[in-house]
């Protein structure tokens, strides 16, 4: 039954480990600190960083009840366009290596503080995927496409909402809501395209900031996750205490 939840096969679970093992890997290869990413862990082991965690699933399962209200095909050509760019953009597959090709050039250039945010964005992809790759082994969930066996939770829905945290705690407002407006068309067009059901998406996008969280944070700063309602809709609130 699509959407039902189980243990993915031997030959598929060996292909989501072989990725996750490239995931830790790709920083080193990039050049990424150890010990930068070795404090992005210790973040996300705090309770601050568990907490986060156990939101996503906890939005999960509150939003599970309406995967079906929220499913199928948008049948509004003003949109595709949007949903196609940000889902290529952000959320992209390729979002990884992109990140370590533009850390590799803006080090050539000696672009130094375009250096350090690709640093950053690549951690936070790094983090978000380290974290994505084992719950979609553990979860099995099959696509609403019924493709393969790894719907929970949606990989590009983090990477979208993880690269935007991170450039939006660096360069304010005026940088990050157009990125978070854009990051929410990748959860819509993982559903739009019947990739994702809609708590794949609300977990994955939970994952994403927790991830950003960890590689962005400051002394003192702490990750506050909390329900809000405005005009008929619920939705997750994120932002910064100190």
């Amino acid at each position: 039954m699509p959407g039902s939840f189980r243990f993915p096969c031997k030959k598929s679970r060996s292909a989501v480990v072989i990725r996750a093992a490239w995931l830790l890997l790709l920083p080193v290869w990039a050049g990424a600190e150890p010990t930068a990413l070795a404090r992005d862990v210790r973040a996300l082991l705090k309770p601050q960083g568990l907490g986060g965690i156990a939101v996503a699933f906890g939005a999960a399962g509150l939003a599970h009840g309406l995967d079906d209200e929220f499913s199928g095909h948008l049948d509004n050509d003003l949109v595709a366009p949007l949903l196609n760019f940000g889902n290529a953009y952000l959320g992209s597959k390729h979002s990884l290596g992109s990140a370590a090709g533009v850390w590799l050039a803006t080090g050539l250039m000696r672009r130094d503080g375009a250096h350090a945010a690709s640093a950053e964005v690549l951690r936070a992809l790094v983090l978000a995927n380290a974290m994505v790759a084992p719950l979609k082994i553990v979860a099995g969930r099959e696509r609403p496409d019924g493709s393969n066996e790894y719907s929970f939770p949606s990989g590009h829905s983090a990477n979208a909402f993880a690269i935007s945290t991170v450039l939006g705690r660096r360069y304010g407002r005026k940088v990050g809501l157009p990125l978070f407006v854009l990051a929410g068309f990748v959860p819509i067009a993982r559903i739009h395209d019947r990739h994702h059901f809609f708590s794949d998406v609300v977990a994955g996008s939970v994952l994403g900031v927790v991830a950003g969280w960890a590689v962005e944070r400051g002394d003192g700063e702490k990750l506050v996750l909390a329900p809000g309602y405005a005009r008929g809709l619920w939705m997750l609130q994120a932002g910064w205490r100190y």
